[in-house]
């Protein structure tokens, strides 16, 4: 009697194909180029997901053979186990990817809109994606990286706004969710035109550094599969998948190009996205599974006041409750760019040009020539938007 062996799909010009071989390997690489299945002695294939683990040949009961279902359920949890753990290289790479989104959004300036939260249940996303195990993951070609595409999160942003469209929030019109995602039904060809926001793709920081292996147990399989009416005593099979861990640190990034906006919201979108996030991290979640609680994420912040037709006294109202004051901020200036930016526990906005300029020559001539030199100056109170440096003052 034997255990059946795990195995990967591995090419020949890869000499060692021992487990060891693959602790710097990324999980999508693990999951998707070289999954290590099983192959018994036999040459059958082993099939550990479709409720069929057997021994290779027959075992008479007792301890002799318990011990073996004991080592062979250790085998089976093992093999997504092994695809779990983010080396030190995917750490690396993860964290560098935030870091270019962070520095890419500040290029924006006031058109740009970052969020970050920490998810509150399992995240999960791309299960539809064929695999062996039937049960698929996104992963990013070709880092082999989780991810979710910006294209689900405009996806989800957009129910979101409908959402809260029907519950009859004020600034949520058709028109306005047409104008920042594109029309959703195009009856003439003059019809069919982009939205004015761009959703980036979000790369969560998984919690503990590893992905964990998530169980469904389907009761009525043979009802979904048309053969049978539901009943109670069914045998359900469990299904595993792969998931985010509770905990893991998402940041989603939106670019609005207010020059396709009507004059009307381009002072109004940021705070129709502020909502619209708050309503998808409490209420509509992100990926898979969100209808039994995946995907969800930590609320952020209180309900912002509601949005006027008034395109002036809204943008007034909305500036006002997204400013900080940051009393003792430290200024550098970069000659390339033209940027000037503010530093303090942290974090930093910048203002560029010609806005930067303008900032500049509201100080003394003295401090402006020290700057423009790439001389930093503590103890400045500057009033910040977001990532945009608004003023400045000695």
């Amino acid at each position: 009697m034997s255990i059946p062996q795990r195995i990967a799909a591995i090419p020949a010009y890869i000499t060692s194909h021992n487990k060891d071989s693959f602790n710097d390997v990324a999980p999508g690489h693990k999951f998707l180029g070289y999954f290590r299945n099983w192959q018994g002695s036999d040459g059958d294939a082993f099939a550990p997901y479709k409720g069929k683990a057997r021994l290779i040949g027959q075992m008479p009961p007792g301890p002799q053979k318990r011990a073996a279902n004991d080592q062979l359920k250790s085998e089976f949890d093992a093999v997504l186990n092994e695809v779990c753990a983010l080396p030190a290289t995917s750490t690396a790479q993860v964290s560098a990817l935030r870091a270019r989104q962070q520095a890419l959004i500040q290029h924006h300036g006031s058109n740009g809109y970052r969020v970050s939260t920490t998810s509150t249940a399992p995240f999960a996303t791309g299960l539809g994606n064929e695999h062996p195990i039937e049960n698929g993951f996104a992963f990013l070609t070709p880092y082999g990286l989780p991810y979710l595409a910006g294209s689900g999160v405009k996806g989800i942003l957009r129910r979101s706004m409908q959402e809260l469209m029907d519950d009859g929030e004020v600034g949520f019109t058709s028109g306005a969710i047409n104008a920042l995602f594109g029309p959703e039904e195009i009856n003439q060809p003059e019809d069919a035109k982009r939205g004015a926001l761009d959703f980036w793709d979000v790369f969560p920081s998984p919690a503990g550094d590893k992905l964990v292996v998530e169980i469904m147990t389907p009761h009525y399989s043979k009802y979904y599969q048309g053969q049978e009416s539901p009943h109670d005593s069914g045998a359900p099979v469990p299904v595993s998948f792969l998931a985010v861990p509770a905990k893991s640190k998402f940041d989603f990034h939106v670019v609005c190009h207010t020059g396709r906006l009507p004059q009307d919201w381009a002072s109004q979108w940021r705070t129709l996205l502020d909502d619209a996030f708050r309503h998808a991290f409490e209420w509509v979640g992100f990926g898979a599974k969100t209808s039994v609680g995946y995907g969800a994420m930590a609320a952020i912040g209180a309900k912002k006041d509601a949005v006027t037709n008034a395109a002036t006294s809204s943008a007034q109202a909305a500036t006002s409750s997204r400013l900080e004051s940051w009393p003792t901020a430290r200024l550098k200036f970069n000659k390339n760019n033209n940027t000037l930016t503010a530093e303090a526990n942290g974090k930093s906005a910048s203002a560029y040009a010609p806005h930067s300029e303008a900032l500049l020559k509201s100080l003394p001539a003295d401090v402006q020539n020290k700057i423009r030199q790439n001389q930093c100056f503590q103890k400045f109170a500057v009033q910040v938007e977001g990532a945009e440096l608004r003023a400045i003052a000695p």
